[in-house]
C-alpha cells in the first residue's frame, strides 16, 4: 500500500507510463514466473516424489500457476499457464488404459484436469480482462479530467491576470485627470527651457511610450533635441530630417499626422516609429517641430490613442510657440523681472560703450556670473537663486555700473563696468563674489558659481 503522504500520479505520469513488455502477446514476467514455478515443481517431483507429476494429488499443484496468472494478468497468461500445465502433466506421463475403462473414460481421465485448467484460465482471465479494461478506461478518464483541470487552472490564472491588469488600468484612469493636470502644469511656462523639460513628462503621462523623441524645426531641418528609451547600440533612428525626406514633407509641409497602422503612413515612416505628428500652435498655426513615438505597447495603440496624440502635439506646439514669443518679447525689453537689464538691451549697450571707449579713451569690462548644476534644482530654487544674485548685484554696484541678465534661460548674470580697466574690474569681482555668497539662501549656499572678468570687445 502507498504511504498516505504520497501524491496521486499526474495526468502526464498516467499517459506516459510505459506499456508492459510482451512476447507474442504474453507478458515477459508471466513467462519468467511460469518457468520458475514449473522448474521448481518438476524438480521437487523428480527429487522427492514419485515422478508422476503429482498424479492423484488433489487439488493438483498445477492449479496454482493457472489461477494466479489468470487472476493477475488475464486470459492470455491464464490460457498459456493451462497449456504449460497440461504439457507438464502429460508429456511423457500418459497413464495406461485399464481393463475397466472404455475409450471415452480413458480420454476423460487424460483430459479432465487440462480441460478444467483451460476453462478456469479463460473464465477467470476474461473476468480479469474486464477489470483491466475498466481500469484503463478509468485511467483515461482520470487523465482527461486532470488535463481539463489543468486547462481550467491555466485559464483561471490568465483570467485573474487580465482582471488584475484591467483593475490596474481602471485605477490608473481614475488618476489620469489629476496626473494629466500635474503634467500639463510642467509645460505651462514662459521659459523655453522649462517647457522642454516638461514635454517629456507630459508625453510619458499621456502616451506611456517605450521610446519617443522630440524634434524642433531649425530652418529647413528637423533636429532631435530629446530622445528617451533609445538604445544607441541597437537603435538606428535618424536624429534629423531635412526638407527632402518624405517624413519632413508630410509632417511639416502638409502638417499631417502619421500612424503605422495605415499602409501609406507606414511607408512614409519607414521603420522610424509608430506615430509622428507636427507641433502646431493652436493660436498662430506656426509649426515648431515634431513628436515621434518609436515604440508603444500593442494594447496601448487604439483610436483614442491616436486622437490623444493629435491633441498632445497641438498642446506642446502651442506651449513652445508661446515660450518663443515670450523670449522674443523679452529680448526687446529693457529690464527683466529681477529689475536687471535684459540680455538684448545690454548687448546693444555694451557694443555702444565699447565703440565709445575706443574713441574717447576708456575701457569697458564685464563680470559674468554663471552658476552651475541648475538642472538639479527645482523651479522655485532656480527662481530663488536668480533673485539672490540679482539682489546682490544691484546692492554692490556703483552708479555707472549696469547689472544685467546675460540670457541662457536665466542661468547667466553679469555686470557691465563702464570706464573700469581690467585690474579694477577684478577688485569689483572679488567684492561682488562676497556679496553674492552672503545673499544666497542657506539651501543654495554650496552651489558652484563661476565669476569671469574680461574686457568688452576682446575675444578670448
Amino acid at each position: 500500500m502507498s504511504a498516505p503522504s504520497e501524491m496521486p500520479p499526474t495526468a502526464a505520469a498516467v499517459d506516459d507510463a510505459p506499456p508492459p513488455r510482451r512476447l507474442f502477446g504474453v507478458r515477459r514476467v508471466a513467462l519468467i514466473e511460469l518457468a520458475l514455478f514449473f522448474g521448481v515443481a518438476l524438480g521437487l517431483d523428480w527429487a522427492f516424489g514419485s515422478g508422476l507429476r503429482f498424479e492423484g494429488v488433489q487439488p493438483h499443484p498445477f492449479w496454482i500457476p493457472v489461477l494466479l496468472l489468470a487472476i493477475q494478468y488475464g486470459t492470455n497468461e491464464g490460457v498459456l499457464a493451462a497449456l504449460v500445465a497440461a504439457a507438464a502433466l502429460r508429456l511423457g506421463n500418459l497413464p495406461e488404459q485399464t481393463i475397466a475403462q472404455d475409450l471415452y473414460q480413458h480420454l476423460f481421465t487424460l483430459t479432465r484436469e487440462p480441460i478444467l485448467w483451460l476453462v478456469a484460465g479463460v473464465l477467470i482471465g476474461e473476468l480479469r480482462m474486464r477489470q483491466i479494461r475498466e481500469r484503463e478506461e478509468l485511467r483515461a478518464e482520470l487523465a482527461l479530467a486532470r488535463r481539463e483541470a489543468e486547462a481550467i487552472t491555466r485559464s483561471h490564472r490568465a483570467l485573474k491576470s487580465v482582471k488584475e491588469g484591467l483593475e490596474t488600468r481602471v485605477a490608473g484612469q481614475l488618476r489620469t485627470v489629476f496626473t494629466l493636470y500635474q503634467a500639463s502644469k510642467s509645460i505651462d511656462r514662459l521659459d523655453e527651457g522649462e517647457v522642454m523639460l516638461g514635454v517629456a513628462d507630459l508625453i510619458r503621462t499621456v502616451m506611456k511610450p517605450d521610446k519617443f523623441s522630440l524634434f524642433l524645426l531649425n530652418g529647413d531641418t528637423l533636429e532631435s533635441v530629446t530622445n528617451e528609451g533609445w538604445d544607441d547600440e541597437r537603435d538606428s533612428y535618424a536624429r534629423w530630417f531635412d526638407n527632402q525626406s518624405a517624413l519632413f514633407a508630410t509632417v511639416i509641409g502638409r502638417q499631417r499626422q502619421l500612424c503605422v497602422t495605415a499602409p501609406e503612413d507606414e511607408r512614409i515612416l519607414a521603420g522610424e516609429g509608430v506615430l509622428a505628428g507636427p507641433l502646431v500652435s493652436g493660436d498662430t498655426g506656426e509649426v515648431v517641430g515634431m513628436v515621434k513615438i518609436e515604440s508603444l505597447g500593442f494594447t496601448d495603440l487604439s483610436v483614442n490613442t491616436v486622437e490623444n496624440f493629435r491633441i498632445l502635439c497641438e498642446w506642446i506646439g502651442t506651449a513652445l510657440s508661446k515660450a518663443r514669443q515670450y523670449r522674443v518679447a523679452s529680448e526687446q525689453r529693457v529690464f527683466t523681472d529681477e529689475a536687471l537689464y535684459s540680455s538684448g538691451f545690454i548687448g546693444r549697450q555694451a557694443e555702444f560703450l565699447a565703440l565709445l571707449g575706443r574713441r574717447i579713451g576708456f575701457e569697458t569690462t564685464t563680470i559674468t556670473i554663471r552658476p552651475s548644476g541648475l538642472s538639479r534644482l527645482s523651479s522655485s530654487q532656480r527662481a530663488d537663486l536668480a533673485a539672490a544674485i540679482g539682489r546682490a548685484v544691484r546692492d554692490s554696484l556703483r552708479d555707472t555700473d549696469l547689472a544685467c541678465d546675460f540670457g541662457n534661460q536665466g542661468a547667466t548674470f553679469g555686470v557691465v563696468l563702464t570706464g573700469t580697466p581690467l585690474e579694477g574690474a577684478r577688485l569689483v569681482e572679488a567684492k561682488l563674489e562676497r556679496a553674492v555668497r552672503q545673499s544666497l539662501p542657506e539651501a543654495l549656499a554650496a552651489i558652484p558659481i563661476a565669476f569671469t572678468t574680461r574686457k568688452v570687445g576682446v575675444r578670448e
